[in-house]
């Protein structure tokens, strides 16, 4: 259990300089969540209130048409933050569901609370502007990868990411995630194998 925290750390010590005792004061501010695949961390409509950090599993960010077609914007993985972050900012329904694909667990703080810590320490501030920061260049990658890319290009790049759990990932998400159809993902697949 505490192997959990301590990665947790790590991985945060990796972003910014956190003082042990702010760390403590933080860590009794977080709750551990198992989300069992199928479940949501998050789901359209309703108002997100916390941050997620993946310690392990898989997550499909998705967004739902009223006719019920679903069109999946990302994936998140271990040491990913994860949220509906217009909606913390906004306090207004998430517009997209957040889903586990796996048998996943987060470790989940309030960001009201991250932002009651920012006037508590500097660290704070400066992890609240990094996750934001790491949240805008993964929504621009997305974007230009899927203007700019080919349908092929963005496959190999999906193969870089999360090629080691893809065996998780049903193909119609994959094709969702890709922009194509089914049918074109195994096109695609068949002439790169």
């Amino acid at each position: 259990m505490e192997k959990i925290w301590d990665s947790l750390y790590v991985e945060m010590m990796k972003r910014v300089q956190i003082p042990p005792e702010e760390w403590e004061y933080f860590r009794a501010l977080t709750s551990r969540r198992a989300i069992a695949k199928g479940s949501h961390f998050i789901q359209a409509g309703e108002e997100a209130d916390s941050i997620g950090f993946c310690v392990g599993g898989l997550f499909r960010l998705y967004y739902t048409t009223p006719d019920g077609v679903e069109f999946n914007k990302s994936f998140c993985t271990k040491n990913d933050f994860v949220t509906s972050y217009s909606s913390l900012l906004q306090e207004v329904p998430s517009y997209f569901s957040i889903q586990a694909l796996a048998d996943s667990e987060l470790i989940a703080f309030r960001y009201r609370e991250l932002q009651a810590l920012y006037d508590r320490h500097v660290c704070w501030e400066r992890l609240g502007r990094i996750i934001a920061e790491h949240m805008f260049m993964n929504k621009e990658t997305r974007e230009r990868e899927l203007l700019l890319l080919s349908a092929e290009d963005r496959y190999r790049l999906f193969q870089q990411r999360f090629g080691h759990l893809s065996h998780l990932i049903p193909q119609y998400h994959i094709a969702s995630y890709l922009g194509i159809t089914a049918v074109a993902l195994s096109r695609i697949r068949r002439r790169l194998t």
